[in-house]
Formats: C-alpha cells, structure tokens, sequence
C-alpha cells in the first residue's frame, strides 16, 4: 500500500511555479512531473475550497459557503460556533469556525458514519476539530490546527490543538511553539510556513497516517499585499519551496509519494466596493449604538452582506438591495451555483481587478473599537487591512488602496495539480483531486 502527502498551497498558478527555484527540492521534482489546470470551487475561498477538496463535493452538498457562517439566520448553526471567544458576536456573523459538525458529508477518506478508511492526518486545515458540543465529529485521525484561545486577562492560553492530545506539547518541545503571530496578521510570514512543514515532517515519520493533508500559507500573504506579478510574489514562491524540503524529505525518505495542490490563483486587483455602507445610506442595512460603536443591527436590517475577498452573500429579499449593488458593479450569480440553505438570497461577485470590502461605514469616526485590530471573530467580513499595520496610528491600516491581490471568483483552470497522479491531458475540478489521491493509495 502506497503513502501520500498532498500539499496545500493556495495561491500557486502556472505563472508563478517560474519561480520555484531550479536547484530546490521541489524544482528538480517539478521537471518530472506533469502540471495539470485545477478549477477551484466557487467561490474560491478557502474553507469552501478546502471543504471540496477533502469531500469531493461542491459546496451546495458540504454546505460550506464562504469563510463565515451567517449564523443568525439559524439557531442551529448558532450551537455549532465555538462560543470560548466572542461568542455574542460569533452567533450572528462568524468567520473561521473551526467545528467538523458544519460538514454536511464525510470526508472522502472516511465512511458514511465518519469513520476513517484508511489512517488520515489533517494539518492546519479549516473546520478539522470535532465540535464544541454535542456529538463529535472527527475529521481525521491525526488533527494540528491552530486555535487560540484567551484567558479572562486577554492573554493568549493556547495556540494550537491536536488530536491525539499529546502531538501540541511533543511538537513543541521539538520544534518550539507555534509563531502564531506570523499566521496572521501584520507579521505574517514565513515563520509560520517553516514550522508547519517541520511539524508536517514530525507527524508523517511518527504518527505514520497512510494519508496527509497538509496546508502551507505562506503565498497568500505577499500575493495579498503587493499582488500576484510584484517582484514580492516571486520571492515567496521561493520561499516556500525552501519551507517544505523538510517535509519532501521525509516523505521521499520512506519512499511516499507527493501531490501539490493550490486552492485558488490570486488576481491582482486595484479597487475596492463596499456594497454594506452602500446598504445602510441606503437605510437598509441598520445599525445599534454600543459601547464599541456603531454595529450592525441583524434584526432591524433588511439587508446585509457577508463580503468574503470578491464574493459575497446577500441576505434580503429586496428588489431595491439587489438593484443598488448592481449598479454598484457587482454581478450577480445565479443562486442555483451554490444552493444551499447557508447561501445568500443572492451571490454577488466583485468585478475583475476589484475586491469587496466589508466595511459598513465610510467615515472613520464610525468604525467600532475593533476595525483596527487583528480580530477575525467579531468582524462580519474578511478584513485584508489585518496584513497591514500603520505606524502613524499604531493601528491596522485602513487604507484599502494597499490591498493588491484577492481571490474568490473562479477562472477557469487557475490553479494547478502536480505530481505522479496527476496523469490527465486536460485540466480537473477540484472536487476530483480525490480520486487522484485514491488512485495512488
């Protein structure tokens, strides 16, 4: 029985694998191997790509349809969040959950009770633990993720959470803690990449899962930042290709087999829309006076959209919310793309070389306590700003003409697939990649 590691690493395209450096691990493997177009899910962002590509099902079946939840729309999408940080705010709107139980299907490598077929480990991936209440749902037999959790005096009590329970404190005794500040955030980078791929090489030698699915960021942070063709962009693919050697090598030295995976391409991109301040001038979208500021008022509101990079979920019924955004430039999808109960009552899409800003206020003096903070939880939107920290104000940027790259709509083939399994001509869905990944079991 064959070993496969398939590496995650969003952000890859055809033009970018130029500058693998010729001389690395990954670039002399490269020449040998055949490079094949993958199609992402739409939309391609990653919990939705991620979900498709460990399923084998398009989101309508997974039921995972952007990086947030609108969870006030459902009660019991509310008791599936993780309620130990934010939890008011993560029962209307929640970005990141990290909960199996939002899964509405198995994973490819388990059975129709979710139990694993063969030995799987899941590293870094979204929504890979098994619940916060409940029954539990595995995602894998082997699970590394990072999860923060803060103690009542705001300090950071953990950063990482495993299955089995023992991997966190022997990884860190190997390898030092995880560089959560390099995840995310204004100081993210290759830090972190780096020290998933040294946990990723620990866990195929000891845990020995006959299956590994590993992600490694590292490509969506400068693409992000300074776009797709900057001279940024090159550097990180060598970047990375350097972070995995660890990890090349120790599959290679027990004779496993690789699979390179991208999620999505990043388009450069030089504008920004914000459909929600466009909706509460429009007095549809309505906001509540709190201690943090202005907030959106879920109760009130008619309308409101959950931006996700250059998709959005529109939830209204209004002739006028649809009509307004249109104008705005966004396009609008045919609902029957992703027909899922989670899914807006209308897809919206940015234009090409725009990105969709979550913001619902235009005026600085309007934005809650939090809009300058790193704060995935308690805003309703994806927030590239987090990349950017402003000295002027100590505070994340603000300025949406630093955004240089976004992802989100799909193109045809953008990504690739490389490796002894993929054998095909022609170019794959990314809900096939699963059955690449069986064949070569």
């Amino acid at each position: 029985m064959g070993r496969v590691c398939l590496i995650d690493l969003p952000g890859l395209s055809r033009e970018l694998l130029g500058f693998v450096p010729g001389d690395s691990m990954l670039g002399k493997w490269m020449k040998q191997q055949r490079v094949v177009a993958l199609t992402p899910s739409w939309p391609a962002v990653t919990c939705s790509v991620q979900a498709t590509l460990t399923t084998g099902q398009p989101p309508a079946k997974h039921g995972i349809v952007s990086n947030g939840v609108a969870t006030y729309r459902s009660v019991e999408d509310q008791r599936l969040v993780d309620a130990s940080n934010f939890a008011e705010y993560r029962r209307n709107v929640s970005f990141w959950e990290q909960s199996n139980q939002f899964l509405n299907v198995s994973r490819f490598w388990q059975d129709e009770a979710g139990e694993s077929r063969y030995k799987t480990a899941l590293l870094f991936f979204q929504h890979s633990m098994p619940g916060f209440g409940g029954v539990a749902r595995p995602a894998a037999d082997v699970v590394l993720t990072p999860k923060p959790d803060h103690g009542p005096d705001g300090k950071l009590v953990s950063l990482c959470w495993s299955s089995p329970a023992e991997l966190v404190p022997r990884l860190f005794k190997e390898l030092g803690p995880f560089p959560l500040m390099q995840y995310w955030g204004p100081m993210a980078g290759i830090a972190s990449s780096q020290w998933i791929a040294k946990a990723a090489a620990s866990v195929w030698q000891i845990e020995k899962p006959r299956l590994q699915l590993v992600y490694v960021p590292h490509l969506d942070y400068d693409l992000q930042r300074f776009g797709p063709q900057s001279m940024q962009a090159r550097k990180a693919v060598a970047d990375v290709a350097m972070a995995i050697e660890p990890l090349l090598a120790a599959v290679w030295g027990d004779g496993g087999k690789v699979l390179i995976a991208s999620e999505y391409a990043i388009e450069s991109v030089d504008r920004s829309i914000q459909p929600n301040a466009l909706l509460r001038e429009a007095g549809l979208l309505r906001t509540v006076p709190t201690a943090e500021g202005e907030l959106i008022d879920y109760k009130r509101s008619t309308a409101f959209a959950m931006m996700d990079h250059q998709i959005a979920h529109l939830y209204s019924k209004e002739a006028a919310a649809v009509e307004l955004l249109r104008k705005a430039g966004l396009k609008m999808l045919d609902r029957s793309l992703l027909d899922h109960p989670r899914a807006g009552d209308t897809l919206l899409e940015a234009p090409a070389g725009a990105w969709l800003d979550y913001r619902w206020w235009k005026d600085a003096g309007d934005a809650p306590s939090f809009a300058g903070t790193v704060d995935i939880h308690r805003k309703p939107g994806y927030d590239p700003f987090e990349l950017f920290f402003d000295p002027a104000s100590r505070t994340i940027t603000q300025n949406a003409k630093l955004i240089r790259g976004s992802h989100g709509r799909v193109k045809p083939g953008e990504a690739v697939l490389i490796g002894e399994g993929a054998t095909v001509q022609s170019g794959l869905g990314i809900s096939q990649v699963s059955s690449v990944v069986e064949a070569m079991l």
